[in-house]
């Protein structure tokens, strides 16, 4: 029994360093994946920065903020947005592999070896999940360093508050993952996956409001865009952030109570389907349901395919 449990272990290990070297060794792959989230960073500084903070001192007419402090809580939104959408853009990279090893029979090749099917799906499974939360975990630590050189030490973490960062990234890494996982399951070539990349990045971008608060768009978006998991990690870095900024007292002896909850409100804080509001337990429970819906379906797909040889 102990010989097949090391087999076992020794099989995925192997297999998910495999996956990980084959990524890391494709400079095209590590390329797209971080394309997304440094384009909107570049957009941010270069074009939208003001404008969003002018934006908040035209909704607020009698505020006691200074242009500094408003951008701090705009920067806190947009690191928070790009974060959320390294770990999307990331995983669906991650699955080019399995596409790879599907389009060129290799991984018919495995399935005719000795290596159990599992073993492979989780190797996949395991490998993205790495992958994902190395790359958005150096998106964080960049963020974090930008939001420190443009706003000062309000920024500096507490070790409860990385420990809170690195959950929030391993959650939505595991959701981003499966949910991804299960949607190229249906791509068998890469021009498929690479054209639906395309699509999905562009998209992604608007849903999770990285691009502008997703408070802009008509009611019906904002609920369709607020049950896409990958909006509540968003949101989940958003409140961490955005608590740096509002726990500061140069900021919070300057501003009002109804400010603050306009902003949360504005910048999705909190999300709100179908007028109910998730809080950040709520959040939570909602990524972790995620992740087992989709296992479960993606683990009944597999079997159905498995038995009727699609």
């Amino acid at each position: 029994m102990t010989k097949k449990i090391k087999d076992y272990t020794y099989n995925i290990y192997e297999l998910t360093k495999r996956n990980m070297l084959i990524f890391f060794k494709n400079k095209t792959t590590i390329f797209f994946s971080l394309i997304a989230p440094v384009l909107i960073l570049l957009i941010y500084i270069l074009f939208l920065s003001d404008f969003q903070v002018n934006m908040i001192m035209d909704s607020f007419e009698n505020i006691n903020l200074n242009k500094s402090e408003i951008k701090s809580i705009v920067n806190s939104w947009v690191i928070s947005g790009i974060i959320g959408i390294s770990i999307l853009t990331v995983a669906l990279n991650t699955m080019f592999i399995t596409i790879s090893d599907r389009e060129t029979k290799v991984f018919n090749d495995f399935q005719a070896s000795p290596v159990n099917i599992i073993n492979l799906t989780l190797s996949y499974f395991i490998s993205a999940v790495i992958i994902t939360f190395i790359i958005s975990l150096m998106f964080a630590i960049v963020g974090t360093t930008y939001l420190l050189s443009t706003g000062g030490s309000m920024f500096l973490f507490s070790f409860v508050e990385i420990l809170k960062l690195l959950g929030i990234i391993l959650i939505s890494s595991l959701s981003a993952v499966i949910i991804l996982m299960f949607i190229t399951s249906f791509f068998k070539k890469t021009s498929t996956a690479a054209s639906f990349t395309g699509i999905f990045t562009a998209l992604i971008g608007f849903l999770v409001g990285a691009y502008l608060p997703s408070s802009i768009l008509p009611k019906r978006v904002q609920n369709v865009a607020n049950l896409v998991p990958g909006t509540h990690s968003t949101s989940l870095f958003r409140q961490l952030y955005l608590d740096k900024v509002f726990n500061n007292s140069n900021i919070i002896d300057k501003v009002s109570s109804e400010f603050i909850d306009s902003i949360k409100t504005q910048y999705s804080y909190n999300l709100i389907v179908f007028n109910y509001e998730f809080n950040t337990i709520t959040m939570l429970l909602y990524l972790l349901l995620s992740i087992i819906v989709f296992f479960v379906i993606y683990l009944l797909i597999s079997n159905y395919r498995k038995k009727n040889k699609i």
